[in-house]
């Protein structure tokens, strides 16, 4: 249970952290996003070509495939030099984040409902809202060639998500100690 706990609470902070970022950096997230994944592209890239040249104890060299690590830095270094190539690519990606998030909060609900604890039916517009937000990217704010709003609404959405899975962690555990220790807990 302590493992789930932590799972939960790990993806809703870093959800947040990812929706606050949104936000405050809605104009300029998406470029700089591309742009550390393309230096993430090419830190492996270098590590790899290092490492081919490498020998072992007995002088033999340690093949490491240096056309991959090649690969990699050119990659990271597209990304770096044209991230608006991608900026698009990486909309789509956060959406289907969003969607994936939705589905998970929208199950996660009705299996603490399911196990027993009431939960109140307006709990679960939060994963609608989440859904309506991610139509709304999908078929109005990615034909905008600007891509703040987008930004802003997945920001929106991501919030929502662990605002909502945080609250929903502090009401299971609060009504699991209350169980625990004998008292009737009434739920409105």
């Amino acid at each position: 249970m302590k493992k789930i706990v932590q799972n939960v609470l790990i993806r809703a902070l870093c959800l947040m952290a990812l929706g606050v970022l949104l936000l405050v950096f809605s104009r300029d997230f998406s470029e700089w996003a591309v742009r550390v994944s393309g230096l993430l592209f090419i830190l492996p890239g270098c590590v790899s070509l290092v490492s081919f040249f490498r020998r072992d104890p007995e002088g033999n060299r340690v093949m490491l495939y240096p056309v991959i690590g090649l690969g990699s830095i050119l990659f990271g270094l597209v990304l770096i030099v044209w991230p608006e190539l991608f900026v698009q690519p990486l909309c789509y990606i956060l959406l289907a984040v969003l969607l994936l998030a939705a589905a998970t909060q929208c199950y996660t609900l009705w299996d603490i409902r399911r196990n027993g604890l009431p939960l109140h039916g307006a709990l679960f517009l939060a994963p609608l809202a989440q859904l309506v937000l991610a139509g709304v990217v999908l078929f109005v704010a990615l034909e905008e060639k600007d891509n703040t709003l987008s930004n802003i609404l997945l920001g929106i959405g991501f919030l929502i998500y662990a605002l909502v899975e945080l609250w929903s962690l502090v009401w299971v555990r609060k009504s699991r100690v209350s169980s625990a220790s004998g008292a009737v807990v009434q739920h409105d």
